[in-house]
């Protein structure tokens, strides 16, 4: 078993509440945070561990907090992204509703390190019933004096509220949810001017992922330097994957980042291997935004070396040979899977999330999702590959947030490692409608193995 610094108390019977979770050791790091420690000190040891962004973008935690600007004054804030809408993602989600406090006490030491009175948990409308949840585990906190005014006497206030979106994946992107807990329409902001100068009602803010700021707490218990030793060189600490499709075991898993992805697919202490004794076709290990990776390719970096599960081995190549870890969301195809399907239903997604703001994203994802129906249907033509590639190319660092770069690295990988299969749908069509199966959703595991 490798170390588990999130997942290690997650099923020990009422962990989900105050007594038990503080019987386990919890709220240990904030008395040590707000009683031994000042706010520059917390932020040079999220430094020191190296805990990068868990969202998808993975930008180092500690540098982006020492961004934030701190006009005299002028109120400060913390968000907590919690708009976990990145199809084939789901490990927030088991962090919100199993360890809610483990979240709150990681939103408290955070708060404090970036003077953040009034912080706020953002959350995915799909998510109602762990709101409750997280109200309750507030309040819990606030009843034990580690939330509301004066916290445990040390003249810190803070006060966290948590507000639910309305189901728009576009509200992950910082500045769109920003928009959208101020009361608008959930549309990116273009920046400059970044949140940590002008965010949440033109204050200095900080948004981070639910992971990342779970992981503050382990960074604060056990140290940075610590901490950082965890891993393997700029994939520090541990990492939280949510593993679905073909597989035999679909769950969340919290992995040490020296973890080979051979191991973590065929391991039984992982995702026991693929499901029906089919074989490995593809994968997209960070979520459907990132590239999918052909099975020879996902076991094997682009230099022929064993590949892991960690940010720079899965990027290892560029787009290329390699992929993202994303945000964690594993998603496993066997040999029976259609790429084209898989790459329509993508599309399809990308095309009803893009608000519309930008033209290229606007228009391009429609087209594209036109094309690849076209295709899948068996109407398609020769020519329409090469111009679903020009049309990927056009969207793609043309948009103001990255929806229009993930509705086309999809498209652009399912063409540059499975072309072949396009051109069979091309000039097969009446036999590719008797194959074209596809995973009919993303959806999460039916449970979560221990």
């Amino acid at each position: 078993m490798g170390v588990k610094l999130l997942l290690d108390k997650a099923h020990v019977p009422g962990i989900r509440f105050f007594e038990t979770y503080r019987k386990e050791g919890g709220y240990q790091a904030v008395e040590k945070a707000l009683k031994q420690m000042d706010p520059a000190s917390i932020v040079e040891e999220v430094k020191k561990s190296g805990v990068r962004g868990r969202g998808g973008a993975g930008f180092p935690a500690g540098m982006k907090w020492s961004f934030i600007a701190k006009p005299e004054g002028v109120p400060r804030h913390l968000v907590c992204n919690a708009d976990e809408s990145e199809p084939g993602t789901f490990k927030d989600r088991y962090l919100m509703e199993f360890l809610p406090h483990l979240l709150i006490e990681g939103l408290i030491i955070s708060s404090f390190a970036l003077g953040s009175n009034d912080t706020y948990i953002y959350i995915r409308g799909e998510y109602a019933w762990i709101v409750d949840i997280l109200e309750q585990a507030i309040d819990e906190a606030k009843a034990a004096g580690f939330l509301g005014k004066n916290i445990l006497g040390t003249g810190f206030d803070c006060n966290i509220y948590v507000q639910r979106g309305a189901g728009a994946y576009i509200c992950g992107e910082e500045t769109a949810l920003i928009e959208s807990l101020e009361g608008k329409r959930g549309n990116p902001r273009i920046k400059p001017p970044f949140p940590a100068i002008e965010g949440l009602w033109k204050r200095p803010t900080v948004v981070n992922n639910v992971e990342t700021l779970a992981a503050v707490v382990p960074i604060i218990n056990m140290g940075g330097d610590e901490y950082a030793k965890i891993g393997v060189g700029r994939s520090t600490g541990t990492k939280l994957i949510s593993a679905c499709g073909n597989i035999n075991k679909p769950g969340v898993y919290e992995i040490e980042m020296t973890l080979s992805v051979e191991e973590f697919l065929y391991s039984d202490e992982y995702c026991g291997g693929i499901a029906n004794g089919k074989r490995l076709k593809a994968c997209i290990p960070g979520g459907s935004s990132v590239p999918i990776l052909p099975a020879n390719l996902l076991l094997k970096t682009a230099k022929g070396e064993t590949r892991l599960m960690n940010y720079e081995s899965l990027s290892d190549g560029g787009f290329a040979t390699g992929s993202m870890m994303g945000s964690g969301g594993f998603i496993v195809l066997d040999e029976d899977q259609c790429i084209v399907k898989n790459t329509y239903t993508l599309a399809r997604f990308y095309r009803h999330e893009s608000c519309g703001q930008c033209s290229p994203c606007r228009e391009g994802t429609g087209w594209m999702e036109k094309i690849l129906k076209n295709i899948d249907t068996g109407k398609g033509k020769m020519s329409d590959i090469d111009l679903l590639w020009d049309i990927q190319r056009k969207i793609e660092g043309n948009t103001i947030c990255p929806l229009g770069d993930a509705a086309a690295w999809p498209v652009a990988a399912a063409i540059r490692h499975f072309r072949d299969e396009f051109e069979w749908h091309v000039n097969h069509p009446e036999e590719a409608q008797k194959r074209n199966y596809g995973l009919a959703h993303y959806a999460d595991p039916i449970h979560v193995p221990a």
